[in-house]
């Protein structure tokens, strides 16, 4: 068992880092985000000039490297020349990417000097004076801040957590609560506000989306999905709680066609962590969070957790 390492979580001056993912799937995760910062008082950067941070082309084949690492060194030096520096990201491969291409170019390998010399080329100087850090982590940090502003709460309600791959598999000795095998910063947060976190078979097991596989091979995707959901539904718990908007995708998107194929009639709703915490701040469901762009309806669980106003 490999154990982690003490990581040095940021409370405030964030820089957003905006997933391609996210904003394609579920925006709601994004705005949900700026919420929460607005609620507890946090200092955040919204910067239009960032360009995405190309993981998913890198990791399906189309992006090379140089690519890659070359229009990170300008993200990071944008930065730089703001007046934050602590990365926040809502995706676990943009985490996983910049922590990737900043080891490259901080390290002086060849590829990042090219990178850094074409940025130069551009009339941009390298800055990679930043922090990477995912949103689950900093939600986790301010913790007692958002019981403290929250409306609502989870007692009563019984989760079970999906931790991206891109987050615990990686840098695996940078988990911030638990250890790669067995992450529990998505437990940490749930339980503070009142839920009950649930262990299940396959705990650990991607959730299938696998970029390439899903491109090319849609048939083993499919099939480690009907794996993880086989363990779920053995506990029967009332939400999927993730970190990752291609989990949240794969988990909420294909559910009926899983649970059909498993035989079983049940919907489990399928909540992204900003999503839910901006719920029991006191968001707007639909205005907000847009939860109403979720395949697997949420009403039933905003029902019992007490939220007002539900329903379009």
């Amino acid at each position: 068992m490999y154990g982690t390492v003490g990581k040095n979580i940021p409370g405030d001056d964030f820089y957003l880092f905006k997933s391609c993912q996210a904003g394609s799937w579920y925006p709601g995760i994004e705005r949900a985000l700026r919420y929460i910062l607005e609620r507890i008082g946090a200092n955040f950067a919204d910067d239009p000039r960032q360009s995405s941070c190309t993981g998913c082309g890198y990791h399906i084949g189309v992006i090379p490297l140089l690519t890659n690492v070359a229009l990170n060194a300008r993200n990071f030096s944008l930065v730089s020349h703001s007046d934050k520096t602590n990365m926040i990201c809502t995706c676990p491969t943009c985490y996983a990417n910049l922590k990737s291409c900043k080891g490259l170019l901080d390290e002086e390998t060849p590829v990042g000097d090219r990178a850094i010399a074409a940025l130069r080329e551009a009339g941009i100087e390298y800055q990679g004076q930043v922090s990477i850090n995912h949103v689950s982590e900093i939600l986790r940090e301010r913790l007692n801040h958002l019981l403290a502003r929250s409306v609502h709460s989870m007692k009563g309600v019984r989760a079970v957590t999906h931790h991206g791959c891109h987050y615990s598999n990686i840098f695996y000795r940078e988990v911030a609560s638990g250890n790669f095998e067995r992450p529990r910063v998505l437990d940490d947060i749930a339980e503070g506000f009142g839920c009950r976190t649930l262990d299940y078979p396959d705990r650990f097991l991607c959730c299938g989306v696998g970029f390439h596989h899903t491109l090319c091979n849609t048939d083993y995707p499919r099939s480690v999905l009907k794996r993880k959901y086989s363990g779920i539904i053995e506990v029967n718990p009332d939400v999927i709680i993730t970190q990752c908007a291609g989990c949240t995708l794969n988990l909420d998107l294909y559910q009926e066609n899983i649970m059909e194929t498993l035989g079983v009639e049940k919907d489990i709703p399928v909540l992204y962590v900003t999503e839910l915490v901006a719920l029991l701040l006191g968001a707007d469901p639909y205005d907000v969070i847009g939860l109403d762009m979720h395949a697997v309806p949420v009403e039933p669980l905003l029902e019992n957790m007490g939220i007002l106003g539900v329903g379009p």
